[in-house]
């Protein structure tokens, strides 16, 4: 009897041996031992399902009851876990009511709430609602759909609004505006609709996402609403230096009105629209020329560097020069300050980089059914940029400077 153990132990080890260097061999290592954790996994709250049947009946299979209640079998159910869909045995009874696994029961509402946290963090990590949705399908047997996933987002909503009227953050020495547009949904039908962004810098360099507004369109009125309401949650007029955006006339309009302080314009915008006008095999040299007068070391070298360029490209390209000399003054003001705040201020790249994360967490996800759907997005993109910008070391240098906002 002895030898027919050993051979036993022997005969299991050679096919856990086998079973092992095959899924190695095949590289599924992984898969092979979540299968196998399953199942033990399954088995044991089986085990346990029947133990709860047998302790609420009060007795053994066969025994006979003054009120008889019979086990009628099992039906199967699954419930989603970490290593797949957990395939348990659900007891049933006949002529006997009232039972109610309470394994079953802190499984399901313990996956339930497993669920909803992968599927959150998920979509908040940037993946649209249909790749979440079909991601948990595959890795846990789950059928969910992208509604189901967009309404479980919906309990946001009381955090959403209590953020939208949060009060902003002492110190905002420097407003950066911008505005990009996005479909919505409106009776039915798709409408181009303005959102309205706005980002600020304090005086130790530190980035703060402050609001966003959707409007109809990028007007003064929009902008003046939007100002309005960053006034009332905290904006101080007498911190506030400078505010920094591309040459709109809507947002030029409202900062006069509303705020009446210094208004730098975007250079890289400037940059950007006197290249086209420069032909290809000049652009180089010329937008060399052009970085000497905006990146120079102080105003009176950029003003130099600015009579050089009119008098080297002014017959080649005298459209291009007479952009590039455009409204000096009011590209320039960035000058004004300390020079660790240069980089930062002589262009609205800050608010730029944020929008196009927004663009690339808004184009999978289509036209937004309501405005509820776009704040949720806005909400997520702005908390993880909060938290990046958060964790950026703060520098005093200009050089340093400028290299963290590169």
């Amino acid at each position: 009897m002895k030898n027919i153990h050993l051979a036993l132990q022997a005969l299991a080890r050679e096919k856990t041996q086998a079973m092992v260097k095959s899924a190695v061999g095949s590289r599924q290592i992984g898969q092979w031992i979540g299968e196998t954790l399953n199942q033990q996994l399954s088995e044991a709250f089986n085990a346990q399902l029947e133990k709860e049947r047998d302790e609420f009946l009060g007795s053994q299979p066969y025994e006979r009851q003054e009120k008889p209640r019979y086990r009628n079998g099992f039906k199967q159910v699954f419930v989603p876990g970490f290593l797949g869909r957990l395939e348990l045995r659900k007891p049933v009874l006949r002529k006997g009511k009232g039972f109610v696994s309470e394994t079953l029961k802190a499984l399901r509402d313990g996956s339930q709430a497993l669920m909803s946290y992968l599927g959150m963090n998920f979509w908040l990590k940037g993946a649209s609602t249909r790749s979440v949705a079909a991601g948990m399908n595959e890795a846990f047997g789950t059928k969910w759909t992208a509604s189901h996933i967009s309404e479980m987002t919906n309990a946001l909503e009381p955090t959403l609004r209590e953020w939208e009227k949060r009060p902003l953050p002492a110190g905002i020495r420097y407003l950066y505006l911008d505005a990009l547009y996005l479909t919505v949904r409106r009776q039915e039908t798709g409408v181009k609709q303005a959102l309205l962004v706005a980002i600020g810098v304090d005086g130790n360099l530190k980035r703060h996402f402050l609001g966003y507004l959707v409007g109809d369109r990028e007007s003064e009125a929009s902008w003046e609403a939007m100002l309005e309401d960053l006034l009332n949650r905290g904006l101080d007029r007498k911190n506030l230096r400078m505010v920094v955006s591309d040459a709109h006339g809507g947002i030029i309009a409202a900062v006069e009105k509303r705020l009446g302080i210094t208004h730098q314009l975007c250079v890289v915008h400037k940059m950007r629209n006197v290249r086209i006008r420069v032909a290809w095999k000049d652009q180089k040299t010329f937008m060399a020329d052009f970085k000497a007068v905006y990146w120079a070391k102080n105003r009176e070298e950029a003003l130099v560097a600015l009579g050089s360029l009119k008098a080297k490209w002014s017959r080649t390209y005298p459209k291009a020069v007479e952009m590039t000399e455009n409204k000096f003054e009011s590209y320039t003001l960035f000058f004004r300050e300390d020079p660790k705040f240069w980089m930062l201020t002589r262009s609205s790249n800050i608010i730029e980089r944020f929008n196009l994360e927004l663009r690339r967490r808004l184009r999978p996800a289509g036209m937004m059914q309501n405005e509820l759907e776009l704040t949720k997005l806005v909400w997520a993109v702005a908390e993880a940029q909060q938290e990046r910008w958060d964790r950026l070391k703060v520098h005093t240098s200009r050089k340093e400077a400028e290299a963290q906002a590169a």
